[in-house]
């Protein structure tokens, strides 16, 4: 497979798909007609419905609202998950690249008749892809993961561990190369010490480090907001070059999850005052700019989802536009800082 020239950057806010059942398609698509650009889904039945995000990306896309190429679409494989496509009593590698098959069907079917579409790629000769796959937790062993792990890396696009494509004697699609198909890896649920062990197992090379940490960003959490996964990402970023991606943190249930500590904290309610901005958007600016957490948002309302998205425009406007706003906001950045560890951007404040 060839990877797309041009692709999708990770946005600051990404739109979170879990829980929202038979109102996924309509929802996505919402979420796409207000300006998300960014989609997370998973294989899971459970708590997704992929078939429904694929359709609402379809949706607006067949409207023009966006195009392919725009969009930011991650999904994730689950282990030992009975939900999903494969069995879990297939070998590792197997389950790993029958739930990545299904999920590229679910999200880009190749015959989208209902949309008058055959598919949403934007050159007919591109084939699907994903920009990002997300293991959605590590399997019970180390060695488990390990093995999952390094059957993910396959779909890379630098990967010369594709099977298949060189044998003609097999059919075109057992031939085609899985390098390319999904841009970049991460894994979510995770602890520190598996981290390390991937780190590890492939000789502490920070470029084989995964590209996204995908975990819940909670003040009850152990250790607290999650600070030792928060320092390890940036750690990671510290030693690679500049021809690799930084490793991105992406943060679940930081607003629910959090209510008790944003709704009273006073330096939140000072930039929601300076930037006039609701208390949960200034807790998502914060978050955005200061702790450089990429926020997954699953608001069901448009009004929410217009708003929510504007929120780092407005204070971005507030904060570099008087010196009162530079001032708060720095004093704000410092409070939030102390309130959550790790690496907080203080230089955010001094801009």
């Amino acid at each position: 497979m060839t990877t797309p020239r041009l692709t999708a950057e990770m946005p600051p806010m990404m739109y979170g798909t879990a829980w929202k059942k038979e109102r996924t398609a309509d929802l996505v698509y919402r979420a796409i007609k207000a300006g998300f650009r960014g989609i997370d889904t998973a294989a899971m039945k459970k708590h997704y419905d992929e078939v429904g995000t694929g359709e609402g990306i379809r949706r607006a896309i067949s409207e023009g609202i966006c195009s392919r190429r725009d969009l930011f679409i991650q999904t994730k494989f689950t282990p030992l998950d009975n939900t999903s496509a494969y069995s879990p009593t297939d070998p590792i590698p197997t389950q790993v690249h029958t739930s990545i098959a299904s999920s590229l069907a679910n999200l880009f079917p190749r015959n989208s008749s209902d949309l008058g579409t055959t598919t949403t790629a934007d050159d007919d000769d591109e084939e699907p892809y994903l920009d990002a796959l997300i293991l959605h937790s590590p399997f019970p062993t180390t060695q488990q993961t390990l093995e999952a792990w390094s059957a993910l890396k396959s779909y890379l696009p630098a990967s010369r561990e594709s099977d298949g494509d060189s044998d003609l004697s097999q059919p075109p699609d057992h031939r085609r190369s899985r390098a390319g198909t999904i841009l970049r890896l991460g894994i979510s649920n995770v602890t520190l010490p598996v981290l390390r062990a991937l780190g590890t197992a492939y000789g502490h090379d920070p470029a084989a480090a995964p590209q996204i940490v995908q975990n819940r960003f909670y003040y009850a959490a152990e250790p607290a907001w999650d600070v030792d996964v928060r320092a390890w990402c940036a750690d990671i970023n510290a030693a690679i070059t500049d021809n690799h991606e930084p490793v991105r943190y992406q943060g679940f249930w930081t607003l629910t999850g959090n209510a008790g500590v944003w709704r009273r904290a006073g330096f939140v309610a000072d930039v929601a005052q300076g930037a006039g901005v609701s208390l949960a958007g200034a807790w998502y600016a914060l978050l955005m700019e200061a702790a450089k957490v990429v926020v997954l948002n699953g608001t069901g309302d448009e009004a929410h989802m217009r708003e929510d998205l504007e929120v780092l425009g407005r204070v971005e406007r507030w904060r570099r536009g008087t010196a009162e706003g530079r001032e708060v906001w720095r004093r704000s950045v410092e409070q939030f800082g102390q309130l959550v560890g790790g690496v907080v951007d203080q230089d955010e404040g001094n801009s």
